[in-house]
């Protein structure tokens, strides 16, 4: 393969390296990794798990759903900055007892006003707590 046919490449000690162009097959793989839970006893759809979130998220949207109101909230001075660099300060945290298969764990969410796609963002402090390896298909 030379340059011309790369999608990609990158350098390491002086040796490139080529990436071909993903196939249409390859590229159904990229979707984010979505599960379904049971938080608090309701079940949940399109939660996202997401090994590069220090912390879970709540949108505030799902807090009622889940079975917790306004006043349930435990204040904090944390603010949340996404991926662009915007900052957006946390509603509080609330913790929710999250089972995902035969694993149950309780989980501090940072509840924040949110239009995500998602339900609710598992990050690392879950991932790690239960043990977990986050895969997707390479």
């Amino acid at each position: 393969m030379n340059a011309e046919e790369a999608f990609s490449f990158i350098r390491y000690e002086d040796e490139p390296g080529y990436f071909l162009r993903p196939s249409e097959k390859q590229k159904s793989h990229f979707r984010p990794l979505h599960i379904t839970t049971t938080m608090s006893g309701i079940k949940v759809n399109k939660v996202l798990i997401d090994g590069g979130a220090t912390i879970s998220l709540l949108p505030e949207r799902m807090l009622m759903k889940v079975g917790k109101h306004p006043d349930d909230l435990v204040p904090t001075n944390i603010t949340v900055t996404d991926f662009s660099g915007a900052s957006t300060p946390a509603k509080g945290l609330v913790t929710l007892g999250v089972k995902v298969g035969s694993s149950e764990r309780n989980t501090v969410f940072v509840v924040v006003p949110s239009r995500a796609s998602y339900n609710a963002l598992l990050g690392r402090d879950w991932i790690h707590g239960v043990g977990a390896v986050p895969s997707t298909v390479h």
